[in-house]
């Protein structure tokens, strides 16, 4: 029964065997994440645990009339949902990371093998489970950034179909749901767990513009938002207290760089800090207005292999020249240089120097790895990939122009 359902989900032909294989790759990733169940970091004994808890204070669903935490109300319904129940959060907090981790192996597997075989969406599946910042981020840590990853490569796999649905018409007017409207409400969705889907716009900005998407469609990602919104209000929390969340967010962090090797470590002074950070989002903004125009005067398919290479660049780009970056925000460049990997055997340094470096930088806040000196090279280093990273785009919208 399963076999016949992964068959017709991905419309690639399984056998036995394969499902075989499949049980024992999930087994083994389960395993892996089981060994380091018990273990916890501050993230989690500071604010995870404390926020659960005080939900359990205010009664449950009550508690969410109060500023508990300062994440989206997104995830924070699933900790008041686990205040519920009466065992360690942990658990919970981690089982949920932990499934969500196979979801979006299988909605990568599907993306990057489209039109390629059920070998291939395998590998992938098993790659994706198995990549060190996504065992760590989930089964070690504990964190969420496997949510908006998810829905942001949803998003992405949508983009490549041609979706339009009416769903109400009469002799005056009709309403249709077409496939820029599925997209952004993924990006919505993805959106309303974490402030660094805005990492992907110059993505959607292409996506749009080649396409000719209809601007309204944008209003996805607000009403999402908005929705995901509703139960606190009902519970009594201000709206306004809610929609400005991401804004509060922005300046929890003084640093320049948090444990995230980029531009903000060859400038080891704090004389002109704030000068400089503003000089480099100047660049960053100007570097990818630049890169989007280039893009949209040439022809090209935007296939898998496009959104793959220009998210990867967008984020590695972004993260780069942002202050205030954290450790975890190159989360989904890990995650789509898997398509370097299997389909560009001569740059298969990339992906693997890229995870290297989030590695070491997990290691850091995990494992007081002692990174300090090492700040520089990883800062030189992700700044060539950058660079490989953009020639291998631009290689393809030149072998690719029609």
């Amino acid at each position: 029964m399963f076999v016949d359902l992964l068959s017709k989900k991905t419309k690639k032909e399984y056998r036995v065997f394969d499902f075989v294989v499949l049980t024992f790759i999930i087994v083994l990733a389960l395993g892996v994440r089981l060994v380091f169940i018990d273990a916890k970091f501050p993230d989690y004994i500071v604010c995870l645990k404390p926020w659960v808890e005080s939900f359990k204070e205010y009664g449950g669903f009550k508690g969410l009339a109060y500023e508990i935490g300062n994440y989206t109300p997104a995830y924070m319904h699933f900790l008041m949902i686990f205040s519920y129940f009466h065992i360690e959060p942990l658990y919970l907090i981690k089982g949920l990371a932990i499934f969500m981790d196979f979801i979006l192996a299988f909605v990568t597997a599907s993306f990057l093998t489209k039109e390629r075989s059920k070998q291939a969406f395998i590998t992938v599946f098993a790659i994706v489970l198995m990549i060190p910042t996504v065992i760590t981020n989930s089964g070690v840590w504990g964190q969420c950034d496997n949510f908006y990853t998810t829905f942001i490569i949803m998003a992405l796999f949508f983009s490549q179909k041609d979706i339009e649905k009416t769903i109400w018409k009469n002799s005056k007017f009709s309403i249709a749901i077409k496939t820029e409207d599925v997209v952004m409400f993924f990006i919505g969705i993805a959106f309303s767990f974490k402030l660094q889907t805005v990492f992907v716009l110059p993505v959607l900005v292409i996506l749009f513009l080649k396409k000719r998407w209809r601007i309204i469609s944008l209003l996805w990602v607000p009403f999402v938002y908005i929705v995901f919104m509703i139960p606190s209000v009902i519970a009594g929390r201000g709206v306004k207290d809610l929609l400005t969340i991401y804004f509060r967010q922005t300046g929890d962090f003084a640093e320049m760089t948090l444990a995230y090797p980029n531009i903000y470590d060859l400038w080891q002074n704090d004389t002109f800090a704030t000068q400089f950070s503003w000089l480099c989002m100047l660049f960053c903004g100007m570097g990818l207005v630049l890169v989007v125009y280039y893009l949209y005067n040439h022809r090209f398919s935007i296939g898998v292999e496009f959104l793959s290479l220009f998210t990867c660049f967008s984020v590695m780009f972004i993260t780069y020249f942002l202050p205030h970056m954290h450790d975890r925000y190159g989360y989904i460049a890990d995650i789509l240089s898997v398509y370097v990997l299997l389909y560009n055997k001569k740059k298969a340094p990339i992906p693997f120097l890229l995870i290297i470096i989030s590695m070491m930088t997990y290691a850091r806040s995990l494992l007081w790895f002692s990174y300090d000196n090492m700040y520089l090279v990883g800062s030189l280093v992700r700044a060539v990939l950058i660079l490989y990273m953009g020639k291998m785009l631009t290689d393809y919208v030149k072998k690719d122009t029609y």
